[in-house]
């Protein structure tokens, strides 16, 4: 799905659908389990009345799932990402606006140089990559609670016998 950037921005016009996970090719590199849940997403184009600039406003949620890095397991993670993209005219504005940022004088937007050929779903897919954690692990791993290991058993202090010396 290719759009015009700016065209869509200065229209405000909306894209929305619906994919299944494993569609996303670059998103399933690396994860070991299929990915077969819907992933819905929505791509929003408009323009400050104010200042003239162009947004993309890009959402997505679904679920994906990953390994645990703790116990090796599958999980479900529900993905939900939200951001907004200020478009830029060329690849000069977006140096500027970089080099405002490197000396702190820049915003924490993140800025695109906008494309007459912008592939909507590989931007939606870029934002669902950044979206995902870098060490995915359970909040409470499965067995956990009967693994001694994972238990969190009172040990005693190492500096428990220094406390008897000095009596």
């Amino acid at each position: 799905m290719v759009v015009d950037a700016l065209a869509f921005s200065y229209a405000g016009r909306v894209l929305e659908g619906s994919r299944k996970a494993g569609e996303f090719a670059r998103l399933c590199q690396g994860l070991s389990a299929p990915q077969d849940a819907d992933i819905s997403w929505r791509v929003a184009g408009r323009q400050d009345a104010g200042t003239g600039r162009l947004w993309l406003d890009i959402q997505a949620q679904g679920t994906v799932t990953l390994t645990c890095q703790r116990c090796l397991g599958p999980f479900v993670m529900s993905l939900q990402v939200s951001n907004t993209i200020g478009l830029v005219k060329d690849q000069a504005q977006l140096d500027a606006l970089d080099a405002l940022e490197v000396t702190g004088e820049g915003s924490d937007i993140e800025y695109l140089v906008a494309d007459r050929q912008l592939d909507i779903l590989a931007l939606v897919e870029d934002e669902l990559i950044l979206g995902l954690p870098y060490a995915p692990r359970h909040d409470v791993c499965p067995g956990a609670a009967a693994d001694p290991e994972h238990q969190d058993v009172a040990k005693p202090s190492p500096f428990a016998v220094l406390e008897q010396l000095r009596k």
